[in-house]
This record gives C-alpha cells, sequence and structure tokens, in this order.
C-alpha cells in the first residue's frame, strides 16, 4: 500500500483533519501516489485534503494536488466517486482551480463507459453536471454531451438522467438551445418505464419555472396549468412522489388564489401540509446529498406561500374585523411574499405577482373599508413602527390600488363615451379568461374559450372552470351512435354474471365505459393531437400505435401508461393507481379502486395474432387471476403489433371489446373479464390507396 494510502487510513482512524501538513509525506511523495490513491477507495479521504489545500492557498500542495483528476478518472466506485466530489465541490476555490482537468476527467470516453458500468457513468455525468452549475467550468462540454446521450442505455443509467437534466434547466432554462435539447430528452424518456414518472416531474418543474418568469398572465396561468397536470400525473403513478404533490396543490393554490376561492386554497394548504410529514416521515434519518436539498427548501418555501395566501384570502372575504392590524398584516405578507418567494432555482417570483397581487388589489377596492386602514396605516407609519408593519409593501400596493382604480374610473368613461369600448377593470376578455378559467382555455383555445366566457358572469365562469378541471372536456361523451350500442351490450353480458349488481355494477361499469371511450379515442385520435406538435425540423414524437419508423419499437408499457393517463385526465381521475403490488402475488398494471372494490386491468403486447381464442388462450387466465381476492371482474387490454399491410384496414371499435369468463379448474365461480385491442403497427388511411 501507499504511504499516502497509510497515512490516510491513519487519520481517518484517529478521526484527525485530513490535510497535506498532517499527512507528514513531502510534496514529490504525495504527487507520485496521488494518482493511484485517487483511483482506490481513499479517494474521499485525499479530496478532503485537496481541498484544504486550496482554502489555504498553499501553493505547494497545489502542484501535487492537481494529479488528483487524473486518477479519479480510473475510480470504479460509485461511492467513492460521489464522495470524492462532494468533497471538492464543497470548497468552491478547489472546484474553480481543478474543474477543466475534472470535467475531461468524468466525461472523457463516458459513453463507452455506459454500457459497461451504467451506474459509475451515471455519477461521473452527475460530477461533470455539478461543476457546470456551479460555475466552476464553462458548461459548453456538458451541453455536447446532453446532445448526444444515448437514450437506449441501460436502466441503471437512465434512472439518474431525469434529475441531471431538470438540474440543467434550473440553471440554463433561458439558454434556448441547450434547454430545448434538454426539454426533448425529458419527453423521450417519458416513453420508457424505468424514467418516466421522474421525467414527467421534471418537466412540471420547466412549466412552473416558465410561469414563475412569465411576464404576461396569459403565458403564467397556461404554464400553470400544464405544470399541475404534469405534478398530479407524476404523484399518482408513483406514492412516495410527495414532492409532486406539493407542487400540485401549490398550483391549484395560485390559480385559486387569482379568482378569489379560499375553498381551493385551503384545500391545497392541507394538502401541502400532509405532503410535506408524510415526505419527511420518509426522509426520516435517511441520507440525501447535499446537492438535493434546494428541492426540500422549495417545498418549505411553497409551504409558507400557500398558508400567507390562505390567511389572505380568508381576510379579504371577512366582512368585519376583530383585529383590523393583524388582518392588514397577513394580506400585506403574502403580496409580499408573491414578489420575493423563489421556489426554484433561478425563478423571480413575477410570474406570481401577476396572478396575486392583482387578487389582493381587487379585494381592496371591493372592501372600502380595508382601503381606509391601509390609507392610515401608510399614512402613519411612526405611529405603527413598533409593530413591526410593512410601511414599504403598503405604499406599492396603496400606489397600485390607486392606479386600478383609475383605470377603472377612466374605462367607464370611454364605454360611456364609445358604446364599443370592452374593456374592464380586469384589463381584458383574455385576462378574465387567463385569472377564473385557466383550465378551459388551456382545453379548447382562446378563440372558442372567449366566446363562452363572454356569455358568462364570474360565477358561471367558475362553475363551468369546476366542470373543465374535474374532467376532460374534448373527451368523448356516451352518446356516440356506435360507443351506445356496444356499451348496452357488454352490460348485458356482463349482467349474467350473479355478483354484477349494486355497487360492483355501477362502479364497473364506469370503468368499462372509460375503456371502451379510450379504445375509440385512440382509434380516432392522429399523433399531433394525441402527443402535440413539434418544431420545424425536430422529428415527430414516437406514436406507439403507428408502424415502427426508427429504431424505437412499441412496448406493453407505452400502452399502460397511456391508459392510466387517460383514465387520470376523466371522472375516475381520484381512483386510479399503476403497477399496485401484493395482487395476486404479483403486481398488477392499472388498478381502480372504489372503496373496498379494486379493478385491475391488465397491460399485454402481441405480434403473432389477434384472434379473440388465441388472445384469451394466452391471457385471460393471468388477467382473470387478480380477482381471486375481490369483485370477479376485471379488464384486459391488448396492444395488438401484427402486421396490418395486408389485413385491408383495422377493425371497428364495437370488435375490438368483449367479455369473456374464465373458471380455475374446481372453482365455484366465473371471472369476467372485459377484453380490448388497440391496434399497433397501423399506418394512416391514406396509405391503403396507393397500393
Amino acid at each position: 500500500m501507499p504511504q499516502l494510502a497509510d497515512r490516510l487510513t491513519e487519520l481517518a482512524a484517529d478521526g484527525q483533519p485530513i490535510t497535506f501538513p498532517a499527512i507528514g509525506l513531502t510534496p514529490e511523495t504525495v504527487a507520485n501516489e496521488a494518482s493511484d490513491v485517487a483511483a482506490g477507495p481513499f479517494a474521499p479521504y485525499l479530496a478532503e485534503a485537496v481541498a484544504d489545500a486550496y482554502n489555504r492557498s498553499d501553493a505547494q500542495w497545489q502542484l501535487a494536488a492537481v494529479t488528483f483528476p487524473k486518477g479519479l478518472a480510473a475510480q470504479r466506485s460509485v461511492l467513492h466517486l460521489t464522495a470524492s466530489m462532494d468533497a471538492l465541490l464543497h470548497s468552491p476555490t478547489a472546484a474553480k482551480a481543478l474543474g477543466k482537468l475534472l470535467t475531461t476527467a468524468l466525461l472523457d470516453g463516458l459513453t463507452d463507459r455506459i454500457q459497461a458500468a451504467p451506474l459509475l457513468a451515471a455519477a461521473s455525468l452527475e460530477g461533470a453536471v455539478r461543476l457546470a452549475v456551479a460555475e466552476a467550468v464553462t458548461p459548453f462540454k456538458v451541453w455536447q454531451f446532453l446532445e448526444d446521450v444515448p437514450v437506449d442505455s441501460p436502466e441503471d443509467f437512465l434512472e439518474r438522467l431525469p434529475r441531471l437534466l431538470g438540474l440543467t434547466l434550473d440553471r440554463w432554462a433561458d439558454e434556448g438551445p441547450v434547454a430545448d435539447t434538454v426539454r426533448s430528452l425529458l419527453q423521450q424518456l417519458t416513453h420508457d418505464e424505468a424514467t418516466d414518472v421522474d421525467a414527467i416531474f421534471e418537466l412540471g418543474c420547466d412549466l412552473l419555472r416558465r410561469a414563475l418568469s412569465s411576464t404576461d398572465i396569459g403565458a403564467v396561468t397556461m404554464h400553470l396549468a400544464q405544470a399541475r397536470k404534469q405534478f398530479e400525473t407524476a404523484a399518482q403513478a408513483e406514492e412516495a412522489r410527495h414532492d409532486a404533490r406539493t407542487y400540485a396543490a401549490a398550483c391549484d393554490a395560485i390559480l385559486a388564489f387569482g379568482r378569489a376561492d379560499a375553498v381551493t386554497i385551503t384545500r391545497a394548504a392541507d394538502q401541502i401540509a400532509s405532503a410535506l410529514d408524510q415526505h419527511g416521515a420518509w426522509l426520516h434519518r435517511a441520507h440525501q446529498s447535499a446537492w438535493l436539498q434546494p428541492r426540500r427548501s422549495a417545498e418549505i418555501a411553497w409551504h409558507r406561500l400557500i398558508l400567507q395566501l390562505r390567511a389572505a384570502a380568508a381576510a379579504l372575504q371577512d366582512d368585519v374585523w376583530m383585529d383590523a392590524w393583524q388582518a392588514l398584516d397577513t394580506v400585506l405578507s403574502a403580496y409580499s411574499a408573491a414578489r420575493t418567494v423563489c421556489p426554484l432555482a433561478g425563478s423571480t417570483g413575477q410570474g406570481l405577482a401577476l396572478l396575486v397581487e392583482p387578487a389582493i388589489e381587487d379585494g381592496f377596492l371591493r372592501q372600502q373599508a380595508f382601503l381606509t386602514q391601509l390609507r392610515r396605516a401608510a399614512q402613519d407609519t411612526d405611529q405603527h413602527a413598533a409593530r413591526g408593519f410593512d410601511a414599504e409593501t403598503a405604499r406599492v400596493l396603496l400606489n397600485a390600488i390607486d392606479t386600478a382604480s383609475q383605470r377603472e374610473a377612466s374605462s367607464r368613461l370611454s364605454a360611456s363615451d364609445d358604446d364599443t369600448g370592452d374593456d374592464d377593470p380586469g384589463g381584458a376578455p383574455a385576462a378574465r379568461l387567463q385569472r377564473l378559467a385557466p383550465t378551459l382555455l388551456l382545453l379548447l383555445g382562446e378563440q372558442q374559450a372567449l366566446s363562452i366566457a363572454g356569455a358568462l358572469d364570474n360565477q358561471q365562469l367558475l362553475a363551468v372552470e369546476g366542470l373543465a378541471y374535474d374532467g376532460d372536456i374534448a373527451r368523448l361523451k356516451a352518446t356516440d351512435p356506435l360507443i351506445v350500442p356496444k356499451l348496452d351490450q357488454l352490460m348485458t353480458e356482463l349482467s349474467a354474471h350473479p355478483l354484477f349488481t349494486g355497487e360492483v355494477r355501477r362502479t364497473f361499469s364506469a370503468l368499462v365505459e372509460q375503456s371502451l371511450l379510450f379504445l375509440k379515442s385512440r382509434s380516432d385520435i392522429t399523433r399531433t393531437n394525441l402527443f402535440g406538435s413539434t418544431k420545424k425540423g425536430d422529428p415527430p414524437p414516437f406514436d406507439y400505435r403507428r408502424k415502427p419508423e426508427g429504431k424505437r419499437k412499441p412496448v406493453e408499457a407505452d400502452l399502460q401508461r397511456d391508459f392510466y393517463q387517460w383514465l387520470q385526465g376523466g371522472p375516475l381521475h381520484n381512483v386510479v393507481l399503476v403497477e399496485p403490488v401484493d395482487m395476486g402475488m404479483g403486481r398488477a398494471d392499472v388498478m381502480a379502486h372504489f372503496g373496498a372494490l379494486r379493478y385491475l386491468t391488465e397491460i399485454k403486447q402481441d405480434a403473432t395474432d389477434n384472434d379473440r381464442e388465441y388472445l384469451e388462450h394466452r391471457y385471460l387466465t393471468q388477467a382473470a387471476e387478480y380477482s381471486n381476492t375481490n369483485a370477479p371482474f376485471s379488464q384486459l387490454l391488448i396492444l395488438d403489433l401484427t402486421p396490418k399491410d395486408k389485413a385491408g384496414g383495422n377493425l371497428r371499435v364495437d370488435e375490438v371489446v368483449w367479455t369473456t369468463v374464465h373458471r380455475p379448474v374446481g372453482a365455484t365461480t366465473d371471472r369476467a373479464v372485459v377484453a380490448g385491442i388497440v391496434a399497433g403497427n397501423r399506418t394512416t388511411p391514406s396509405a391503403y390507396s396507393r397500393k
């Protein structure tokens, strides 16, 4: 063992600070042995000594320290590599001095190492990203690697990729090309079972970040509504994503405050408190890397803000204030917080202010007694100094209210002089829609949403927004001439089962209806409408239903994810789970639970045959097995990947859904299964005309 390793072991065993002077070897000896030690188990100890040398500006040891990165490139332990980088990044001076050498050591040949040692490759990429984020090096080399990162890498590597991409967006969201590259990578990772939840969460954070930095209220509300959907999807897909639940509730509360919905704000505050408590319990005494701590701090910052908004909403709705000063302080705290809170790195809070501040200002305009109290407080600042009164925020708020009041008076005068005037105190019909009905705007688009909102007063518009929030407006309705007869047929066939009564009939029928609507939707909807449009020159998004256009092949996880997200967007959104465990000694694909009742949907793929008898022979037993400890009803969805070139077209929706039963040997109860086929390997209808 080298002398350097011996001395590091002795110092660590004695609990002494590890520095080069304490090691007691000559600089020449350290320089000769540092590279070998950096490649072994004592690398973290040596990294501590290197960091100390740069902290103390000890030039003689810094010359020896430059050999450390070369040895670290040969490190074969994830723990030792991560601990070494932690020690070096703890010293900004050391990270800056060795940044280029470390980045080269970590990234050179990394693509080749991904296949051989995926966990180690992920740790190397993490170290390089952290160096760039800390501004120890220019980020160009990291950006170049991210542009070429293979998305078909081993699962162990991909699992750690979404958080690193999220960290990249935290830091460089304003860098157009690299931000677009990272967002595209995250979109691709949403189609991988190992990374989908984390990638969805990071995309939600990116949308939230854009909302917080936007200067247009339309962009703020749109991004918040989209972010909320991403967070809710991640939270429902994985029970442990308390952070996603926190952010989803925060988006709800901010949007609700803009439309003065105190009930939703209170509910969101309770959800945040519950999520943070659960998160704290899960992480109790668990190690969390220091560079991940900002996300935890962000959740707490959101909690404080929402509590302030809840209190402010209650104060603004009260007709009488038993303690007017306390109420005023509460509202001013929320007003100020909207300008200063930074839940994510790089955000400005500007987006929050666009929603929160007008709601508070409008509240004062509606309640003249509160406004009189504010004017008095702003004028007699000396009298209330002992209270710690926020006089500066009071003056800012008062100026904003005066401006809004003048705008309202001007708008009324203009309307009386010109019958065509359509300005209102909110600024424009679009602004009213953005504040009161962002979900409706997201689903229908501005033109159609404005035409609906123009015929509604605020209370009616809020009611429509509630309907849009609870379900997908664009969802197919059960008045369809194809769906209704088929649904009636399925219900008639299921009714032959003696247990298809009461609560079982009501709940399982609701699930079957949504599954049938899903099958029709996926037979009709185009790729653009399903996955969104892409920028000019970008490749189209992967569509698991289409004939493969590249290396990526459809898998059953694609159908599982799509079906789960469909249910999440509809009336069953609060009863759906993905891959629950301990189901028939296994793990089911999608579960809908209605109190004590639960129904499992098994997802399969098959490229051999789409004949009913063949599919039942292969998959029916497994689908039925999950109902052995509950109501004997379940579903089976198969992604049909058989060739369609010579099939002469695809089956109708009413031809790909049927009911069947399975009864194991010796059993006395039939297990009823609703089976359905989603056609894959498809081409567009126009392709058949060219044959």
